[in-house]
């Protein structure tokens, strides 16, 4: 019988295993993908499709069943957590501030 413990374990299972970790299988998350770009549904979305496409069991879960949603903690700490049912998965912390902004010392001469 598969169980709650048992789908959390599959998850964490694929979010722990790169894109195409397994030779010939597209199988895997791309997670710092998504937690570095800016946060927005349609990253989301392709995050989740890729999980159902992967781990078919859980096409059988709807919108409200499967789902990724934030947390923000202090005025500069956002968390993004899955949720499978009321089962919350920590992915990590995102990356807020934009990675390709230059930074000028307005002190140098």
């Amino acid at each position: 019988m598969i169980d709650a413990d048992k789908i959390k374990a599959m998850v964490n299972h694929w979010l722990d295993t790169p894109p195409n970790g397994y030779f010939g299988q597209s199988y895997g998350a791309d997670l710092r993908n998504m937690l570095l770009r800016e946060l927005s549904s349609d990253n989301a979305d392709k995050l989740l499709k890729k999980l159902r496409l992967d781990i078919p069991l859980l096409n059988q879960l709807d919108d409200s069943q499967l789902s990724i949603s934030t947390e923000t903690r202090g005025f500069d700490k956002l968390y993004v957590y899955l949720f499978i049912g009321n089962i919350a998965i920590d992915l990590g912390e995102a990356k807020t501030e934009n990675s390709d902004q230059d930074y000028y010392d307005v002190r140098a001469k």
